[in-house]
């Protein structure tokens, strides 16, 4: 399982424009809740997180096809709103990367924002903890909490999309010739993906399962064991920036995240 990405042309109409909304009053709220807070110290760091999310959403874990997010980190650093904004520059940078979607970028924004408030409400409830010494375990907790929630938000999405998600790419070859596909991508001709029209219903049930049911326990089963990851690496640094710089995720300047004063 990858990142959290919907492509441009998988979802019907009515469900992008939707996401579209939803985005455009996140974004207003939450530009709103910025302006009222007078936080300017808060941008350069969501130009920062915002580029992180870029470069770290480009490393993919091979063996499992799961690519980190860093949205539970720039969620703790940046808050709720702030993290708004950082979603939608994030999503309009990867989509004119080419590693988006354009039509999807309000779905997008929502569920990526999701991550960041999410995980940036968990680590917020954990805190005590963390002036215990626990910084590390928090981050690591929010993490998995976060991650597993937005999954469940994406697949609900894809149900309600309709698609079966097995049936939704076709690989075959085309017939430069006669301007027809042939299934077989031995079969010569250009490589070719593409989305199946009405009347094309692949087979894709196994053991009685339908291909959404496959998708999901794969993206679950998958997807757990890049959240264990991430969540490492997670814990990791957020237990280094409470040594270093404790103001930065929240804890009290002074403390070194165990709860004893800094020099």
């Amino acid at each position: 399982m990858t990142h959290i990405m919907v492509g441009d042309g998988v979802l019907p109409w009515w469900l992008s424009g939707a996401g579209i909304l939803a985005s455009v009053v996140l974004v207003t709220i939450a530009s709103r809740q910025v302006t009222r807070t007078g936080s300017r110290r808060a941008i350069p760091a969501t130009g920062v997180m915002t580029a992180l999310m870029v470069v770290v959403m480009s490393i993919e874990i091979v063996p499992i096809g799961y690519e980190l997010h860093g949205t539970v980190l720039a969620g703790i650093i940046l808050g709720p709103w702030f993290g708004a904004i950082s979603s939608l520059l994030f999503n309009v940078v990867r989509a004119f990367l080419g590693d988006g979607a354009i039509t999807n970028i309000g779905l997008n924004t929502v569920v990526t924002w999701l991550e960041m408030a999410v995980g940036s409400m968990v680590f917020s409830r954990l805190r005590p903890f963390a002036y215990r010494g626990r910084a590390s375990l928090c981050g690591g907790i929010a993490t998995a909490v976060s991650l597993s929630l937005s999954t469940l938000v994406f697949l609900a999405i894809i149900a309600l999309s309709g698609v079966e998600p097995a049936s939704a790419v076709h690989t075959g070859s085309f017939d430069v010739a006669t301007g027809t596909f042939d299934p077989d991508i031995r079969s010569g001709g250009l490589v070719e993906v593409h989305l199946p029209g009405s009347g094309e219903h692949p087979e894709a049930t196994v053991a009685g399962l339908t291909p959404f049911t496959w998708f999901a326990f794969a993206t679950l089963f998958l997807g757990a064991l890049g959240w264990a990851i991430e969540g490492l690496v997670t814990g990791v640094t957020v237990g280094f920036i409470a040594r270093i710089r404790p103001a930065l995720i929240g804890l009290a300047a002074g403390s070194d995240g165990r709860g004893r004063p800094t020099e």
